[in-house]
C-alpha cells in the first residue's frame, strides 16, 4: 500500500510539474540545433587497396587471426605478412610526404575481409577528403610495389663477381697470347698453364650462369610487382552527405538529456516547496 501512495505521489509531482519537464527537453534540443548548425560539418571518402591476388587469406594452426602468405620468388620460402605490418609501412613517412594529404587520415584493416586496407580520410571539405583518400592509396600502392620490387643487391654482387672473373681470364690469356677461349687453344701450354685456365674458364661460366639466373629472376619480380602483385586501388567518390555533426541524432540526445533533467528539476523544485 506504501508503494502504491509513493508511485501516486510521484505521478501527481510530474503532472504538477509539467511546465518543467516539457520546457527543458524544448530548450535542449533549441540548443542541440544550434550546436549543430554552428559546427563545421565533416566529410568523409575511404578509399580501398585491394592486396595482390597472390595474396591469399589461409588459416594456420597455431597462429589467429589468419595470417597471409606470399610468394615473391621459388628460390626463397613464404614470407609471413599481416594487416598490421603493411598498415605500419603505409603509416610511415615516406607515404605520408609522397601523399602530402590535405585531410587528416586514418588506417584499418576491412572488417570483413582482412585483405582489404581501407584508408581513410576526415574533412570539412568533401572534395580534399576524397582527394587526400585516393592520393594516400595511390603512394600506398605505390610503396607496395617498391617493397615487392627487388632490390638487384645479389644481381650486383653477381655482376661485380663476373667482372672479375672475366678479367682474371683475360689477363691470363694476354699473359699467354691466347685469343681464344676455347680450351683447344691452351694446347700449347704447359700442364700447370692448361689447368690454370681451365679454372678460370670454368669459374668465369659458374659467375655467369649465377648472374643469368639472379637477372632474370630480378626482371620477372620486377614485371609482377607492375602488374599482378600490384594493390589494386578501388576509388573513393565524393561524399554527398556529412558524417558529423548528426542532426537527428543530437536531437534525440538533447532531447533525452532535457528531459531527465526537467524530471530532476521538477522533483527538486517539488522537495525545496516542502521544506520551505
Amino acid at each position: 500500500m506504501s508503494n502504491e501512495i509513493d508511485l501516486h505521489n510521484y505521478i501527481d509531482v510530474l503532472i504538477r510539474r509539467w511546465q518543467i519537464i516539457l520546457a527543458m527537453p524544448v530548450l535542449a534540443i533549441i540548443v542541440a540545433v544550434g550546436v549543430t548548425f554552428a559546427i563545421k560539418p565533416t566529410y568523409e571518402a575511404t578509399t580501398t587497396l585491394a592486396l595482390a591476388p597472390s595474396t591469399v587469406s589461409i588459416s594456420l594452426s597455431n597462429q589467429l587471426p589468419p595470417y597471409y602468405l606470399m610468394v615473391d620468388s621459388p628460390r626463397h620460402l613464404p614470407t609471413a605478412y599481416t594487416p598490421t605490418y603493411y598498415i605500419a609501412i603505409l603509416k610511415g613517412a615516406d607515404v605520408v610526404n609522397a601523399a602530402k594529404p590535405r585531410a587528416t587520415i586514418s588506417i584499418s584493416a576491412d572488417s570483413g575481409d582482412r585483405s582489404l586496407i581501407a584508408i581513410t580520410a576526415r574533412s570539412d571539405d568533401p572534395k580534399i577528403a576524397v582527394e587526400s583518400a585516393n592520393n594516400y592509396a595511390n603512394a600506398s600502392a605505390e610503396r607496395i610495389r617498391q617493397l615487392l620490387t627487388p632490390n638487384s643487391a645479389e644481381s650486383t654482387l653477381a655482376k661485380q663477381k663476373l667482372d672479375a672473373a672475366q678479367q682474371a681470364l683475360d689477363q691470363f690469356m694476354r699473359e699467354n697470347n691466347l685469343v681464344e677461349t676455347d680450351p683447344s687453344a691452351a694446347t700449347g701450354l704447359s700442364l700447370d698453364k692448361r689447368k690454370q685456365f681451365s679454372d678460370l674458364s670454368r669459374a668465369r661460366d659458374l659467375a655467369d650462369s649465377v648472374h643469368l639466373d639472379l637477372a632474370r629472376n630480378d626482371a620477372i619480380s620486377a614485371i609482377l610487382a607492375d602488374t599482378s602483385l600490384r594493390p589494386t586501388i578501388i576509388a573513393a567518390s565524393v561524399p554527398t552527405a556529412p558524417v558529423s555533426p548528426k542532426l537527428n541524432q543530437n536531437i534525440l540526445i538533447g532531447a533525452a538529456i532535457g528531459l531527465l533533467i526537467g524530471i530532476l528539476g521538477a522533483f527538486t523544485l517539488e522537495l525545496t516547496r516542502r521544506k520551505e
